[in-house]
């Protein structure tokens, strides 16, 4: 039986000392999947100093070349719980942008942290006002009409290579976009505990001047 019990509010703001690369790389020595989105998804935004946690809540968008409103849409962002990471995804390519000004705009209100899309990202600067992070392939002027539509929402989903289900961990930051299966986060956790004290250990030596090799044989990072 698969563990529905929502990530605590206490870990996704914890999660936030972390790095995506660290997550990668911890989920890797541990035999979980990386869970890194194509490194095409990037913040819309440079933000070196970007950093956002939340559960999924995945959407899936779907090509077409008829005319189909956006009620599934405006349903979707209506139905946005607090605490999570929006994740639109296209089962293949759609000409068209997935997410824009007036869904950020109410994700934001919904107490979203942030958005991530395999695809195309418009209303720039209306984001940028609203200061939402948005993560993106591109940036696509065009309407969702007649090119795609959403056809459900908070189901599991494949988004840039990966499989997020609702209520995964989800983590943004200016290295890109990685998902946690929600039963492995506690276990991945603990970990992140350590090797970031290592690697923080690590980076304080070689900035004091220390010897690579040395402390790769002191704390096994580099």
């Amino acid at each position: 039986m698969s563990d529905t019990t929502p990530i605590d509010r206490t870990v996704l703001q914890g999660m936030l000392r972390f790095y995506s690369p660290l997550l990668s790389d911890t989920m890797e020595r541990l035999g979980m999947p990386s869970g890194a989105l194509h490194h095409a998804i990037q913040s819309t935004f440079p933000d070196p100093g970007l950093k956002v946690c939340g559960r999924a809540f995945p959407c899936s968008v779907v090509p077409t070349s008829e005319y189909v409103e956006i009620h599934t849409l405006l349903e979707m962002v209506d139905s946005i719980p607090e605490n999570a990471f929006v994740i639109v995804a296209a089962d293949s390519p759609v000409d068209a942008a997935l997410w824009g000004g007036m869904m950020s705009a109410r994700a934001r209100s919904r107490g979203a942290v942030a958005a991530a899309v395999n695809g195309g990202v418009r209303d720039i600067e209306q984001i940028a006002a609203l200061g939402f992070p948005v993560f993106g392939e591109y940036r696509c002027i065009k309407d969702i009409r007649t090119r795609g539509y959403m056809a459900a929402y908070d189901v599991t989903v494949d988004c840039g290579g990966v499989e997020i289900a609702p209520g995964d961990l989800v983590f943004g930051d200016a290295n890109g976009v990685i998902a946690v299966r929600r039963g492995d986060v506690e276990t991945l956790y603990a970990e992140l505990e350590r090797a970031f004290t290592e690697e923080a250990a690590t980076q304080r030596g070689l900035v004091d001047g220390g010897a690579a090799r040395s402390l790769f044989d002191q704390f096994g990072r580099f």
